[in-house]
């Protein structure tokens, strides 16, 4: 092996290098991670499982002032067990925003469905004036979490359907 590597070596080749070797260099290495900036989706899946985060820990932590504000049909047991299922659809969004890639179908249709049927109950307890004017406007954020994910969908659609940039132009 030995002959190799100076044959090598004389034809202009760098001779092989064992595992161990350090790879040597006239700059200096760059330690910092690229700055990727986070796609639309994901910033969706962030805002949107944020706010569930929020809104599900509310009546887990404090469930006097969540009464208050939402009314006094909130003190039951089942406002637990609904604030629990939206903390564990927020974290699951959450971590799905942080991966920096596009979140994948079914994570995406858990946040278009979840937010479809907070919605639903929201504007029909507010039609029977069941609970106060705060589900109203959780009703239409929902619709906007529902928007934002439309917009981003087109967003994507667009841009898949850009040129690539010239690399050297």
């Amino acid at each position: 092996m030995e002959p190799q590597q100076t044959r090598r070596g004389r034809r202009g080749f760098p001779p092989f290098r064992a595992r161990g070797d350090r790879l040597e260099s006239r700059e200096e290495p760059d330690l910092e991670p690229p700055v990727e900036r986070l796609q639309p989706w994901s910033l969706v899946a962030l805002a949107q499982g944020a706010y569930y985060v929020l809104l599900g820990a509310w009546p887990l932590v404090h469930r006097r002032s969540f009464a208050k504000a939402t009314g006094p049909e909130a003190e039951r047991w089942l406002t637990k067990g609904v604030g629990a299922c939206w903390l564990h659809v927020g974290i699951h969004l959450i971590c799905a925003g942080l991966r920096r890639g596009r979140p994948r179908r079914d994570e995406r249709g858990l946040a278009l469905r979840t937010a479809a049927t907070i919605a639903a109950f929201d504007f029909h307890a507010a039609r029977r004036r069941r609970i106060s004017r705060i589900s109203l406007a959780d009703g239409l954020l929902q619709l906007g979490f529902i928007a934002l994910w439309g917009a981003a969908a087109i967003a994507e659609r667009r841009s898949l359907r850009r040129p690539p940039v010239a690399a050297h132009a």
